[in-house]
């Protein structure tokens, strides 16, 4: 590990060959109050990205879940995936390096806190890129069904991540540890090997991942916005017509504070590599005030996305009444004295108005023909009628009741009115 004789407060950002700059954030920092202040603002701007892309992603993924998918909420998916691998690695690792003047965080976060940073960087740039086209495609077919390819669709996010992982390699090339000043404390710092290679990198890499990408974007989305006012009076559908005005202005509103809030740190950037002898280095202020800009932008975007678009909206407010439904309701202390709904005993029915007259007709059972099953349910009859015909048959009549009692009387003289007939 070489020893390099400088002094932290004055260390050597021109772009001569051999020199060197800070890599995987600013170091050199003197008030304690920023030392401070600047880890607790990237902490709470880390809780609120965090908070926010968890939520765009909770709604993709449940829109994709009941079928709901696309290729803008693929890409827009994407986008979150690096602002949450941004908010998750990169930011807290930033905040300790802007913590303490010396690199305490070992060779391997230092050969690859930039890359990782710009590959994340480099995603979002391309996605946007992405993003533009698939909007402007949209805009001019808004009624055409479009047929979701999940192969297609994944083969185009892995192309967007090999690409951006492989372009900004050369920063974890000239990324190294070095020694500082006469306590010999260790700092990251980048030195490049002054080759042609690298030249060519400082100066293609900006146009790469940043102006072209921008540039690709803003012009489908201004062409885009054009289709949108022709259409504006020729469209028979305007609730299509609406949407694709919407999603324009949503996709336009997050590239345009994705160009500004990254703007900054490709500034500081080309500062430090471009800077001739003798000129001065990129103001710690500019520097500082970029790194926080640059991560605020995780936490921007998925405001954008909830403030504009309708269909997020509507997601939010699904997932959080699937998370209410499928907790169980708390109960008052009044209703908790209550018994539950369930043990409550049942009403019973109100019972059918009796007529006065119920008219049946009773069938008397014969006794030489046996009762098939299929009688029983047609020869109902009451339980009091049922005892009296039982009684009738099985009982011999009264003396008295009976009203032929001449018959039952054997060698018995005839009636008094039979004789002086």
């Amino acid at each position: 590990m070489e020893k390099v004789p400088m002094q932290t407060n004055h260390f050597s950002s021109n772009g001569s060959e051999g020199a060197a700059h800070w890599a995987g954030g600013y170091q050199d920092i003197h008030s304690k109050e920023l030392r401070v202040a600047i880890p607790v603002t990237l902490a709470g701007i880390c809780l609120v990205g965090f908070a926010g892309n968890f939520l765009v992603f909770a709604v993709l993924i449940n829109n994709a879940r009941r079928g709901k998918t696309s290729m803008i909420n693929s890409l827009i998916l994407n986008l979150s995936v690096a602002d949450l691998l941004l908010l998750l690695l990169s930011a807290p690792l930033r905040a300790l390096a802007l913590s303490s003047s010396a690199w305490t965080l070992g060779w391997f976060v230092c050969k690859s806190a930039d890359w990782f940073l710009h590959s994340c960087l480099a995603s979002k740039s391309f996605t946007t890129a992405v993003l533009a086209k698939a909007c402007f495609m949209y805009v001019s077919h808004p009624s055409k069904a479009v047929q979701i390819r999940h192969r297609r669709i994944a083969g185009l996010l892995a192309a967007i991540w090999a690409l951006a992982l492989l372009l900004p390699s050369p920063q974890w090339l000239c990324a190294s540890l070095q020694q500082s000043g006469p306590g010999g404390q260790l700092v990251c710092v980048c030195r490049p090997a002054g080759s042609s290679l690298q030249a060519v990198f400082a100066k293609l890499y900006p146009l790469l991942a940043y102006c072209a990408p921008l540039l690709c974007t803003f012009l489908y989305h201004c062409r885009a916005l054009r289709r949108c006012r022709r259409r504006a009076s020729k469209s028979h559908n305007p609730r299509s017509h609406a949407r694709a005005s919407r999603l324009t202005l949503l996709l336009f509103t997050s590239s345009l504070a994705f160009a500004a809030l990254c703007a900054p740190e490709w500034l500081v950037w080309l500062w430090l590599r471009h800077a001739g002898p003798g000129q001065a280095a990129a103001p710690p202020a500019l520097a500082l005030l970029a790194q926080v800009l640059l991560f605020s932008l995780s936490s921007v975007q998925p405001l954008i996305f909830a403030a504009l678009s309708e269909e997020f909206k509507e997601g939010f407010l699904a997932l959080w009444k699937g998370l209410v439904a499928g907790q169980p309701p708390r109960a008052s202390p009044a209703a908790a004295a209550a018994p539950p709904p369930s043990q409550h005993p049942t009403p019973a029915p109100a019972p059918a108005p009796v007529p006065d007259r119920l008219e049946k007709s009773v069938q008397v059972p014969e006794p030489d023909k046996a009762e098939s099953p299929a009688s029983k349910t047609a020869n109902l009859v009451l339980t009091d009628m049922e005892q009296f015909w039982h009684d009738r048959q099985n009982t011999s009549a009264a003396a008295e009741e009976d009203p032929i009692p001449w018959e039952h009387q054997e060698g018995s003289a005839c009636p008094q009115g039979s004789a002086k007939m």
